[in-house]
Formats: structure tokens, C-alpha cells, sequence
């Protein structure tokens, strides 16, 4: 597979909003998988609108449009974020000019996906789908198309937003790899819903079932929620952007101290296992506020790595329903 081919960078209307802006400098944000096509984004949009236009690569984190560069834009001056592989993020409304291009997957197999989609199909029941940014268009066409299927799009997911499964029989997540569908489980478990939900990778056709995956999940999170019980000392992490969530680093900071706890807070743009080992050996609990999913990166270690959600379990002393995310 060709990642850069097999993808459309729409690069027609970003040359169209680009010459809306009178943009003569823009900085361009792509997730790491999609670095190696800067070069030919970079030539073709030069190719179109001339080599006066300056074109920068943030090499900053992309992991979601909660990121968005704001400072490297304000430091070169650029008229506008070019930002590839999402959709505009919910609760953050970066202060920068953002153009959001979903980069759809091209090299799907219609016929394949059609036929493991035919498996959920009942008479008389509904199948939601969700989707990660990459497969709007793929949903939207099996909406219209399998006429013989209860389908309603519900559009897309982050990590942190749960779908509407309003009158919904079963919840049918569509993306790569295994981190949204799991996202989406958990939620489902948070608000006590027994709803049915699977997930397809369009990209290896795998259909599955993540229920036993979410079974060892929650026996892992909920014995980091134990080990949280006994901390004294705790750590915030919050991030920067739309990751920063001012108002959840308040609430935990209120609560800690009415228990008369010691409490710290770090800012991170990018947490990884050095920094989280190096000072988290100094606390009994650190809460990752910046995202939620990154909290089970770290389930190995011996401080309790634990999100938001969790977080409020302990301070209520309510370990009997899971919160995710917060």
C-alpha cells in the first residue's frame, strides 16, 4: 500500500482555500503515518499556486485537531493551519486560521466491506456506524447504498467524544487499528449501555468483536483505581491546546485539597514513558488529564497511571461504575 496514493489529501480545495485566505504562508500539520507525503503535498501546491507561497512541516504532535500548532504558527507568521487527517475537534476552537482536511482512504474494497457489513444486518433492527476521519465518505456511501440495511451514519469519533447510539441495535466502529473502537467500548460501559458494538478496520477487513478485549481492559484499569485509593501524593498532567481542559484540572485541584491531599500540577505537549517514569516515581497516583487513552500506555508501571474518569472514582470513593473519559 501506498499511504500517500491510497489517500486523498483533497489537494484542489486546499489550494481553493488557500487563495481565499490570500495566503502567502501556511504551515501544514500531518500525522506522523503521513510525513513521507509532505514532499509531493508541498510541490503540487507550489506547482498550483507558485513558489512565492512558503510552506513549513510541523513535526510537532498530531496525534488528533486537539493539537493544534498555534505556536509554531504565531512563531513564522503563517496565515493559516493546513491540517491533514481530522476533523475539526469539538471542545477546542484553536485562535489561529484552520483549514481541517479529513484525508479520506481511498483504496478501500466496496464489494468486501459490503459483505462483512451484511452480517449485521437484521430485519428490524438499526446499525449506527461511526467512523475516524479517514472513512467519512465510505460510511456515507454505505448508508445510501445497502438499501437492504438499517444503516444511520453518526458521523465521527475522537478518543474522547462518544457516538450518538440513540435508537441504535448495535454500534458498528469503523478504523484502523484498534484505539477508537475500544474508546467507543468504554464509553458505552461508562454510561451503563448494554448496546452491541463491533469494529471493522477498513484497512485489514478485520471484523471484531471487542468485548473480551474490553473485559481485560477494565480489569486492568480497575486495579490501577485500587492502587489509587491509598495515594496521598498526586500529580496532574494536563496538556497544551485542546488538550489543556482547564476546567478538569480545576475540579481535580478543588477536590484533591478538600481531602487535604498533596497535589501537583505538570504541562506537557508531548508525554512519553521517560518523562511519565522520571517523575512520576516521586508521586503515589498521576492523572493524565491531556487524553484519556494515553493513561493505558503506562499500565506497566508501579505508580497508577490513571485518566480523569478514574480519578473522580477514587475522590468519590464509587469504584462500582467505570467513568470514561471524565
Amino acid at each position: 500500500m501506498d499511504v500517500c496514493l491510497d489517500h486523498d489529501f483533497d489537494l484542489v480545495k486546499v489550494v481553493e482555500e488557500i487563495r481565499k485566505a490570500k495566503a502567502r504562508k501556511i504551515l501544514v500539520q500531518l500525522p506522523e503515518g503521513f510525513h513521507r507525503c509532505f514532499n509531493s503535498i508541498s510541490h503540487a501546491l507550489k506547482s498550483s499556486i507558485g513558489n512565492n507561497l512558503e510552506i513549513f512541516l510541523s513535526l510537532n504532535p498530531s496525534y488528533g485537531p486537539c493539537l493544534i500548532d498555534e505556536h509554531t504558527a504565531n512563531e513564522i507568521n503563517a496565515d493559516m493551519i493546513v491540517h491533514f487527517g481530522h476533523v475539526e475537534y469539538p471542545y477546542y476552537r484553536p485562535r489561529v486560521r484552520v483549514l481541517y482536511v479529513p484525508v479520506e482512504y481511498k483504496g478501500v474494497d466496496m464489494h468486501r466491506v459490503k459483505e462483512l457489513l451484511a452480517s449485521l444486518c437484521r430485519e428490524g433492527e438499526k446499525l449506527c456506524i461511526v467512523s475516524t476521519s479517514q472513512h467519512i465518505e465510505l460510511c456515507k456511501k454505505l448508508e445510501k447504498e445497502l438499501s437492504d440495511c438499517n444503516i444511520s451514519y453518526r458521523g465521527t469519533v475522537f478518543g474522547c467524544t462518544h457516538a450518538d447510539v440513540r435508537s441504535c441495535s448495535t454500534l458498528l466502529v469503523i478504523a484502523g487499528g484498534r484505539f477508537s473502537c475500544i474508546a467507543q467500548g468504554l464509553q458505552l460501559q461508562s454510561r451503563g449501555s448494554g448496546l452491541r458494538i463491533m469494529c471493522l478496520d477498513p484497512y485489514t477487513y478485520r471484523l471484531w468483536n471487542p468485548a473480551e478485549e474490553l473485559v481485560k481492559i477494565l480489569r486492568v484499569r480497575m486495579w490501577k483505581v485500587h492502587k489509587a485509593l491509598e495515594g496521598k501524593r498526586w500529580l496532574i498532567v494536563s496538556g497544551t491546546y485542546g488538550q489543556s481542559r482547564k476546567e478538569l484540572v480545576d475540579m481535580l485541584l478543588n477536590k484533591l485539597r478538600e481531602k487535604g491531599f498533596e497535589v501537583d500540577v505538570a504541562k506537557v505537549l508531548r508525554l512519553d514513558r521517560d518523562s511519565i517514569v522520571n517523575i512520576g516515581s516521586s508521586y503515589d497516583v498521576v492523572v493524565v488529564v491531556s487524553c484519556p487513552y494515553q493513561a493505558f500506555d503506562f499500565y506497566d508501571l508501579e505508580v497508577p497511571i490513571i485518566t480523569v474518569g478514574e480519578a473522580f472514582m477514587v475522590l468519590a470513593g464509587n469504584i462500582e461504575r467505570y467513568i470514561y473519559p471524565w
